[in-house]
């Protein structure tokens, strides 16, 4: 009896682990080198990082129907309108096979984006950077191809609770050439329908 309950929670312990595990078992962390990407996007536009002309590329994956990304709409155009001038490129990345490119085009047009949304048709993108939800977002230094930042957006899905403006902050270091105070936080929301 009690060795079936030890294997028991030995099973249990192993699941769990492997639930955990895998929600990245690919993919980039700050300080990894990338290797580029190029969609072919529904607006007519190639994209790659390599040829964009920024300092750097902020890559956010989205969803057109995840309640933790539709919160987030002002603040990223904000974002985009605060950082764009500077060299900033804000790229989103619905890499959802749940959600059609029509979705994706509809949406980003409905929300206003100032700022491109590719549709990462099968979810290479999302695997090969390791994104595991919407929105998770990656900082890449487009001179070292050097992933700077990568985690959440902020602390709160809510825009008057949030007490830490993760990603501003680390555009704003970067730009400032200095080294990137906090470069990994856990991106909170909904996972990616791959």
């Amino acid at each position: 009896m009690v060795s079936k309950v030890l294997l028991t929670i030995a099973l249990l312990f192993t699941l769990t682990l492997t639930a955990y595990s895998n929600d990245r078992s690919e993919g980039y962390n700050a300080g990894d080198q990338v290797s580029d990407f190029v969609i072919a996007n529904y607006d007519g536009n190639q994209y790659s990082m390599a040829e964009n002309g920024a300092k750097a590329t902020v890559i956010i994956f989205v969803s057109t129907e995840c309640p933790f990304v539709q919160p987030y709409t002002e603040r990223l155009i904000n974002l985009q309108n605060e950082f764009g001038d500077k060299g900033i490129t804000i790229w989103a990345v619905n890499s959802n096979n749940t959600e059609s490119t029509d979705d994706v085009m509809n949406h980003a047009k409905e929300k206003g984006y100032n700022f491109p949304v590719l549709k990462d048709e099968k979810s290479v993108v999302a695997t090969q950077f390791g994104a595991a939800r919407t929105p998770e977002v990656f900082l890449i230094d487009n001179s070292t191809m050097t992933v700077m930042y990568h985690g959440r957006i902020d602390d709160n899905k809510n825009a008057s609770e949030v007490t830490s403006n993760d990603l501003q902050n680390a555009i704003n270091d970067f730009l400032a050439g200095n080294a990137i105070a906090v470069s990994e936080t856990k991106a909170f929301g909904c996972s990616i329908k791959k």
